[in-house]
């Protein structure tokens, strides 16, 4: 028998999930969330059989054996707590909460209850970031490296975001995938730099600012990001990776793909050497939510409890972020 879902929380990123789970015939069975008709919605469109009063109610189901946890981070403990309660494999969305004292009382429960646990850090199952890391170790443009990243915007549509005591604003919900690559390529940081300011007159959390990472190996990650801005308005972007023997581009700066490339299955990476020589670097396209849940569910079947993303790598990357906005020190 397949392994059966249940959702604690299924507005938001829920449906990529959800949609991760029809597409491949997971069966999802039931949910609970606080909004009545985001329940009734999902159960039409996916038809999830049973809507439950609690997040325990899920973990408990009879038909349920592995937990999804998608609500969010502030409450994430809750789900995390019931599926630890029930002792059923759990994944639960990033970041794994809004405070470290939340954080490593998810990780004492995973580890007290046993299960198979994994953290929604989808960029280790993205086909264009795994280029790119594949890309710098092998030497490309050079080592060490220096990751740039910048962009700036009105950030999600849900207020919480950037609410301090919810979200944390971007450069903890936004920027947490980030840390967690970075983990994997290059370790654990040496140094965590932050500079924040709040420009947006209803946020609570620190908007807006400037981040840099630094490792052993040389290698740093630059972050200037902005969820602080008026809607509808939004800053240039900008996402290089800049080395000794060129620049790695996320974007092609010459708009000119490759011909004959079949850009609904491949996508492309572009780096520039001395004299301007440019190399194109293709890679198959594929959808990381679904390779994700796909990974998540096969751990739960074989009670992998080393998983892709585990309970831990969500702490550390946490402790990361709350670095950058003061709140850790490293």
């Amino acid at each position: 028998m397949p392994v059966r879902l249940g959702f604690i929380g299924v507005g938001g990123i829920a449906g990529a999930h959800l949609d991760a789970a029809q597409k491949h015939g997971i069966p999802v069975t039931a949910m609970y969330d606080i909004n009545p008709d985001t329940m009734k919605e999902r159960q039409q469109r996916y038809g999830i059989p049973h809507i439950v009063s609690s997040a325990q109610a899920v973990a408990d189901h009879p038909e349920v054996d592995a937990v999804v946890v998608c609500t969010p981070q502030f409450v994430h403990l809750e789900g995390i707590r019931a599926a630890c309660n029930a002792r059923k494999p759990l994944f639960t969305e990033k970041p794994l909460s809004r405070t470290l004292a939340d954080s490593y009382e998810a990780v004492r429960l995973v580890e007290e209850a046993g299960i198979v646990a994994q953290i929604g850090f989808v960029r280790r199952y993205c086909p264009e970031w795994g280029k790119f890391r594949e890309l710098i170790e092998a030497g490309v443009i050079g080592r060490p490296v220096v990751w740039w990243m910048a962009g700036g915007g009105p950030g999600p549509g849900s207020s919480f975001f950037n609410q301090a005591d919810q979200g944390g604003g971007p450069m903890l919900d936004g920027m947490v995938h980030n840390y967690d690559f970075l983990r994997c390529m290059w370790g654990e940081p040496t140094r965590v730099v932050g500079s924040m300011v709040r420009l947006h007159p209803i946020n609570t959390a620190l908007d807006t600012g400037t981040a840099i990472i630094e490792f052993a190996s040389g290698d740093r990650h630059t972050v200037l990001n902005s969820w602080g801005m008026p809607s509808g308005v939004r800053s240039g972007g900008l996402h290089n990776v800049l080395g000794p023997k060129g620049i790695l581009y996320f974007s092609d700066p010459d708009n000119d793909p490759p011909v004959g490339l079949n850009r609904d299955e491949f996508g492309y990476l572009v780096t520039k050497h001395e004299g301007g020589r440019r190399e194109v670097h293709p890679f198959k396209k594929w959808n990381m939510y679904e390779a994700q849940l796909v990974d998540f569910v096969k751990a739960a079947e074989e009670g992998r409890k080393q998983t892709r993303a585990t309970i831990t790598d969500g702490l550390r990357a946490q402790q990361i972020a709350l670095a950058i906005l003061g709140e850790y020190s490293f």
